[in-house]
């Protein structure tokens, strides 16, 4: 790991990848513990606040242009917007299942944009991997179906996800 390619990148970069290395650290305490008491509001407050500063902060990152300025990466920023909007819309109407469903799609957009970070040739996979970039990605694609496979495989057993 060498994080000298981070501190040298824009503030924007760095106040991106911040937001979303929280995020993705609360993740799976959201994921594993209990729903609906005063922990997981407040995980999920902190969490949907950071996933907003994320997805917002994406739009100061031009790194790759395709469309202008903007990159496939900075739509998955607004379908995350929407999913954070659409959560707390459903969940304040008590619509519990709507609200779970619009959390894990900002949750798979989350894990999604970060693997694209994580490609040979862009600063995280440099900040990361430093030398050994393509096995580096392997592996993090590798965990990351793992992951979702037993995300799901827990789903459908009932663990890890008392309703609320």
């Amino acid at each position: 790991m060498d994080i000298a390619p981070l501190l040298a990148a824009s503030v924007a970069i760095q106040l991106h990848v911040g937001a979303a290395l929280v995020a993705l650290a609360l993740t799976p305490v959201i994921l594993l513990r209990r729903k609906g008491d005063r922990l997981h509001k407040l995980t999920v407050r902190v969490w949907t606040l950071v996933m907003a500063l994320t997805a917002l902060s994406s739009f100061a990152v031009h790194e790759i242009r395709l469309f202008g300025p903007f990159s496939p990466i900075h739509f998955l920023s607004l379908l995350t917007l929407y999913s954070l909007f659409g959560a707390i819309y459903q969940v304040r109407r008590g619509r519990i299942t709507a609200h779970k469903k619009h959390m894990q799609g900002a949750m798979v957009g989350l894990v999604g944009a970060g693997l694209f970070t994580l490609l040979p040739g862009r600063l995280m996979s440099d900040v990361m991997f430093k030398g050994v970039e393509v096995p580096g990605f392997a592996v993090s694609l590798g965990l990351s179906i793992v992951a979702l496979i037993l995300w799901r495989w827990m789903g459908r057993a009932g663990g890890g996800s008392t309703p609320a």
